[in-house]
């Protein structure tokens, strides 16, 4: 097994905690390290998972100018079901453009959404969902704000408590094939431990154990009463 990490060096919000998280529950799957000078390794083969992680306003651009000579064989990966997870502000590198004042960015067009930058204004939100069967919850803490298409009906998650995309809204993240993108901060994986276990089996082709399971699920278990507490504001 082969999993690429691209741009581990930009990694913020404790999305490295993403990184080591697989490294733990895939401990013989081999890691592909891509920094941003480098070609990408899906550029000429298909690693088993692809993943991708919160990085600053300048380096989502320098990420966007890295990938954008690959944006079709990402288009080609995505229907042949790769799996690929975008966390947090990576998401934004693949909607249509970023506004940024009176820049506009071009991004990889992969989805149908733009992104508003507001950087005197950060959005810091919580959010709880439902994924197939499986709660879902995490936080949230971005400049850049994603609007889908009316058209778009390509998202990740149903948001039953919380922020969805942005106030209001009730889809998280975005989803197409084995492609996954989620605006939740680090640690995603760590803390949505029955959708890790899942993902990562599927991906695996066999039944994963998580490292600490147990303590995991106990975490998770008493995470989710939190954010259902009525009492608790979280918008």
């Amino acid at each position: 097994m082969k999993i690429e990490i691209l741009y581990n060096d930009y990694l913020i919000f404790g999305d490295g905690a993403n990184v080591d998280y697989i490294v733990k529950c895939l401990p013989d799957a081999e890691i592909i390290h891509t920094s941003i000078h480098d070609k990408p390794y899906f550029a000429e083969n298909e690693p088993d998972l692809i993943y991708m992680g919160a990085m600053s306003e300048n380096n989502q651009e320098r990420a966007i100018t890295a990938l954008m000579p690959y944006k079709n064989r990402l288009t080609e990966l995505i229907e042949k079901g790769i799996h690929i997870l975008f966390t947090s502000t990576s998401c934004d590198v693949l909607g249509k453009y970023i506004i940024d004042g009176d820049r506009k960015i071009e991004c990889l067009e992969l989805f149908d959404f733009t992104t508003e930058r507001k950087m005197l204004r950060r959005f810091n939100a919580m959010t709880l969902g439902n994924y197939n069967g499986i709660e879902m919850m995490g936080f949230k803490s971005q400049f850049g704000v994603a609007t889908p298409s009316k058209d778009c009906n390509e998202f990740f998650f149903d948001v039953t408590r919380g922020s969805g995309l942005y106030k209001d809204f009730k889809k998280e993240g975005f989803k197409r094939n084995n492609l996954i993108a989620t605006y939740i901060i680090g640690p995603f994986l760590v803390i949505n431990p029955l959708f890790t276990k899942q993902w990562l089996s599927e991906i695996a082709k066999e039944e994963i154990t998580l490292p600490f399971e147990e303590i995991a699920m106990e975490c998770y278990r008493n995470r989710l009463t939190e954010f259902k507490d009525e009492n608790r504001k979280i918008e």
